[in-house]
């Protein structure tokens, strides 16, 4: 690396280093740098070009626009060095997504990204972002760039997906503005509109009482029972379902603590999503039941409260329950929908029966009560027979018998 060579002395920044290449020094972060250029230090326009990068370099340290990463990939330096405004954005995502998983406080966003954040943040990045705007550095991102490929891309999404992905870009572009590496968020301002989004039908396709039933007998295992009549009952998140432990309920108190869920791409149990979700359950008989039944497989263990029953160990995400059920309705001859049904099953079985719809929004962790009768609210009609009739019992003025709520023929 040291030794000697014709050109050592006439050309700025550069050493001889090996047989097959040379040596670029340069300062940086008041660090001398060096870098090697895999090249034939025997021609002279190996050391033309490598002088040149140098100087290259120079001029970038020197505005502030040099990125390790961009100049070079493969060296471990690229790590430790932040990307700066002359960064490729496919570079800067990742990096800027790193940090926010473990929270930026100046950002008013101190707290750690959910993995699962984390991880939609990072397909959003791989997936859409950096094909779409990965070769264009963070100082020349233009609102035109958005509005071109929001012209192509919206042909086949919703506004509310397009909104979702530009969002990940947009706060990033916020982060690069404290950082100082651009002055101004060029999305700022800007709105992309897809086509409209298509009503789903059955997207709340709840269980009804024969089918719960048909689900429950078919069941393998006590242990599945017990799952299944804890979710039918109080109207969890699979991933909250799964992430209960022993020491969340109290069964003096006859409720549950609901404080964390662990989803597919979570290796540990992780706080719920928002703070609404982030509540306690009144537990009904059914639910306490299912508690007292499940007992005796996992409370001396001290750890979940629900295992997965066929390999007795802690479950890992939603998605193997999603494969069980798959074959629990083929064996109940029950048309399959997610067990996220059992979901809409409770919130459909609760206003049904007319119970208070501020207690469902409360035990299902809704931000208000609005939402919960815009979501649930039509399951009153479509089960009860009598929807509409309670009124006719204080304010008719026809004799009617209140226990059955039928007007008396004369």
């Amino acid at each position: 690396m040291g030794r000697k060579h014709k050109w050592n002395e006439k050309y700025e920044g550069v050493n001889y280093q090996s047989k097959s290449s040379l040596r670029l020094n340069f300062s940086y972060k008041t660090k001398q740098q060096f870098q090697t250029y895999e090249c034939d230090p025997d021609q002279e326009q190996s050391w033309q070009v490598a002088a040149e990068i140098v100087v290259d370099i120079k001029r970038d340290i020197r505005d502030g626009a040099f990125d390790y990463k961009r100049w070079f990939p493969e060296s471990k330096k690229s790590k430790k060095y932040a990307p700066t405004r002359g960064a490729f954005l496919k570079d800067y995502l990742p990096y800027y997504n790193e940090l926010r998983k473990k929270g930026i406080q100046r950002m008013g966003k101190g707290k750690p990204l959910a993995a699962s954040s984390y991880e939609s943040n990072r397909s959003t990045i791989v997936g859409i972002l950096t094909p779409a705007f990965g070769n264009i550095c963070v100082d020349e991102l233009t609102a035109e760039d958005i509005y071109k490929w929001g012209e192509e891309y919206c042909k086949n999404v919703t506004t509310n997906t397009l909104s979702n992905i530009i969002t990940v870009l947009r706060v990033a572009l916020d982060f690069a503005v404290l950082e100082k590496l651009i002055p101004v968020n060029p999305l700022i301002g800007i709105t992309l509109y897809g086509h409209k989004k298509s009503i789903k039908i059955d997207k709340h396709d709840p269980f009804d009482r024969e089918e719960m039933h048909a689900l429950l007998l078919a069941a393998e295992t006590t242990e599945f029972v017990n799952y299944l009549r804890f979710a039918f009952f109080t109207g969890l998140r699979p991933s909250e379902q799964i992430a209960l432990t022993w020491s969340d309920y109290n069964a003096k108190l006859r409720t549950i603590r609901v404080d964390k869920s662990l989803t597919d791409v979570d290796e540990v149990a992780t706080d719920v999503k928002t703070p609404a979700s982030d509540r306690t359950i009144h537990l009904s008989p059914t639910a306490i039941y299912a508690l007292d039944c499940q007992k005796m497989h996992t409370k001396l263990k001290g750890g979940v409260i629900f295992q997965n029953p066929f390999d007795q160990k802690s479950w890992v995400g939603s998605r193997p329950i999603r494969d069980r059920f798959i074959l629990l309705c083929r064996d109940a001859g029950v048309r399959y929908r997610k067990p996220y049904q059992t979901r809409h099953t409770y919130a459909s079985m609760q206003l049904t029966v007319n119970e208070n719809p501020a207690f469902i929004s409360e035990q299902m962790g809704h931000t208000d009560v609005s939402f919960t009768l815009r979501t649930y609210a039509s399951y009153i009609q479509r089960h009860r027979s009598d929807a509409g009739w309670l009124a006719d019992s204080e304010f008719t003025d026809l004799p009617i018998d209140k226990q059955n709520l039928l007007v008396l023929s004369k």
